[in-house]
């Protein structure tokens, strides 16, 4: 079985001697394509939020996707059910896909109640998934909900911590935003600290097609529990990561959420190098630790290594690389939609204008050079989220809209 790949590659092709250098690293992890070979167990707690809000559509094509979700699951799986409104209740406790009908049925008979208690949904989907989790199993708690926590724990740090301790216990948690309603930074950050995904989810037709798109994920996952750890060689020093969390570990440690078949992800540093002299120098060194889930959580560790050379006699200025610089830029992009929301939400419609503005004209340069069709999908957004910027047009909506295009990019899951 093959490994996951690593590509490592600076925004420069080459550096000048003698002097200190601002450079960007792409780290680029690429999950084989896995064809026909035996998946993993399944132990997922379905938690849906049936309050008042949910009633008809939302209701409707929720349980339709729950449906499809079990439909697909096998006899091997675990799943549960669990609605919340005031209260919490247990539709189905965590059992074996064997009756797929009975399941479906329990689904099917869910109707609307009352307030949002989304914690105690939370913790009841964890309670289900610990009584059949396995390590070597995907233990996943999927939340769909369209309002604000409103009944039992409420506070959303304690809600994010929470978060942040199931994935730590190994059970993983998606969550599913569905309207205008919801509270998209608190759903993304849960998902964040969960290790699983966030969708924003417009419309309820969508519904279906989005539970989908995240179960197809979870019976191809490739990899669990990914740890990067980068070295610095001597005279390099890693001044920040972009789009995901690190700590400082004898250089930086980076721990990443689940890898499906097929995908890639891509971790971008600024490196600051100080001045060498002409010749070929190593900069970086880095481990890559993963669970490989085809080889019953089998640990794997690779190793990767960048060197780059100095020199002045292919020209004046380094030749860029443009996957690099694209990568770059489209961060950038992501940087920029966040931080209009931030000034927007202050009344700063001018502020959150100018960062736009300034940013798609980075872009429109970019774009000159190159036809590339990611940049032309974020210029188009970009011109989008400008229209947005004034008193009647940054609405639920379009706040939910730019928060989800930023949360995407950032974790490089490219537009369907």
């Amino acid at each position: 079985m093959e490994p996951i790949n690593i590509d490592l590659a600076l925004d420069k092709h080459y550096l000048l001697p003698g002097n200190k250098h601002v450079a960007y690293l792409m780290i680029k992890l690429t999950a084989p394509t896995e064809v026909n070979t035996g998946r993993p167990v399944q132990n997922l707690s379905f938690v849906i939020d049936r309050s008042g809000s949910m009633h008809g559509d939302k209701l409707n094509y929720t349980k339709k996707a729950v449906s499809f979700a079990i439909g697909h699951l096998g006899s091997q799986d675990y799943c549960s059910v669990v609605t919340f409104d005031d209260t919490v209740n247990l539709v189905s406790t965590s059992q074996k896909v064997e009756n797929k009908d009975a399941l479906i049925q329990s689904v099917m008979r869910i109707n609307s109640g009352g307030c949002t208690n989304l914690s105690g949904g939370m913790l009841q989907g964890l309670k289900e998934v610990k009584h059949n989790f396995k390590k070597e199993q995907i233990n996943r708690v999927l939340i769909l909900t369209d309002g604000q926590a409103n009944r039992g724990v409420t506070d959303r740090i304690r809600l994010i911590k929470k978060a942040g301790e199931m994935a730590a216990g190994g059970v993983t948690l998606s969550t599913f935003g569905l309207g205008e309603d919801f509270e998209e930074d608190l759903l993304m950050a849960m998902a964040e600290a969960g290790k699983g995904n966030f969708y924003y989810i417009q419309s309820p037709e969508q519904i279906p097609g989005i539970f989908e798109q995240e179960l197809a994920g979870l019976l191809s996952t490739v990899a669990q529990n990914l740890n990067i750890s980068v070295q610095p060689g001597a005279g390099v020093q890693i001044t920040g990561v972009l789009g995901y969390p690190f700590t400082r570990e004898n250089g930086i440690f980076i721990n990443l959420p689940d890898m499906y078949s097929g995908e890639s992800k891509i971790i971008l540093t600024e490196l600051v190098v100080s001045p060498r002299e002409e010749g070929t120098h190593n900069l970086l060194s880095l481990e890559l630790a993963y669970a490989d889930v085809r080889k019953n959580l089998a640990l794997v560790n690779l190793q990767a290594s960048l060197e780059i050379r100095f020199t002045n006699h292919i020209g004046e200025s380094p030749i860029e690389n443009f996957e690099v610089k694209k990568q770059v830029e489209l961060f950038r992009c992501a940087e920029a939609k966040e931080e209009a929301i931030r000034l927007a939400d202050r009344g700063d419609f001018d502020g959150s204008k100018k960062v736009l503005y300034n940013q798609l004209m980075n872009m429109s340069q970019l774009i000159q050079a190159v036809d590339d069709a990611d940049l032309a999908d974020e210029v188009r957004e970009l011109g989008q989220s400008l229209s947005f910027m004034s008193e009647p047009h940054f609405n639920k909506e379009a706040r939910k809209q730019m928060s989800y295009q930023a949360y995407n990019q950032k974790r490089g899951r490219r537009r369907k």
